[in-house]
């Protein structure tokens, strides 16, 4: 799938959420309804079986995806996160082994973050720019240890309010939305 058409198919759905979100607030208790409900919206778009490197079937689209780099120095894990199927990996051999998460790929397209502030209990106006700014950063690790140009996008759902500047610049967008 081609850069924009993949952007703009994520866009799209993301805009369903945020809808959705500033309507009915509470229909998401956890950043994983947040995800499920995402995960749904763009399996439309991205839930077609193709053929994996090895001779498998996959679909591009998957949550809770593990990175550990080439080198293994990597542990972060992604929300959500599309990839290139075609380079994916489930089936090890004597000669390539797979990583103890079963599969391997080589291109993600793009990678989405999402993060759900609760009205109680939850992260307060000053550590809440810390947690996203955490997520940035992580994106910043990834892209510097994979090499290879990917969109990425940070969802930031608020049920509190606060003076927030998403930040957009090439091949990444944050969408802040709050609920009050």
């Amino acid at each position: 799938m081609i850069q924009s058409v993949l952007n703009k198919s994520i866009e799209k759905e993301i805009g369903k959420l945020i809808d959705e979100f500033k309507k009915h607030p509470d229909k998401f208790l956890t950043e994983a309804d947040v995800r499920s409900y995402l995960y749904h919206l763009l399996l439309e778009d991205f839930g077609k079986i193709e053929a994996t490197k090895d001779g498998e079937k996959s679909i591009p689209l998957h949550c809770e995806v593990r990175w550990y780099g080439s080198d293994a120095s990597l542990n972060l894990r992604s929300d959500i996160v599309v990839i290139d199927v075609s380079t994916l990996k489930v089936k090890g051999s004597r000669i390539f082994r797979l990583p103890s998460k079963a599969y391997a790929f080589e291109k993600p397209n793009a990678v989405i973050e999402i993060k759900l502030r609760r009205k109680k209990y939850s992260w307060t106006n000053r550590t809440f720019p810390k947690v996203i700014e955490k997520e940035r950063e992580k994106l910043k690790i990834l892209r510097q240890k994979i090499g290879h140009k990917f969109c990425s996008y940070i969802l930031i759902l608020d049920k509190k309010k606060l003076k927030f500047i998403p930040i957009e610049r090439e091949y990444h967008k944050e969408y802040y939305v709050s609920a009050s």
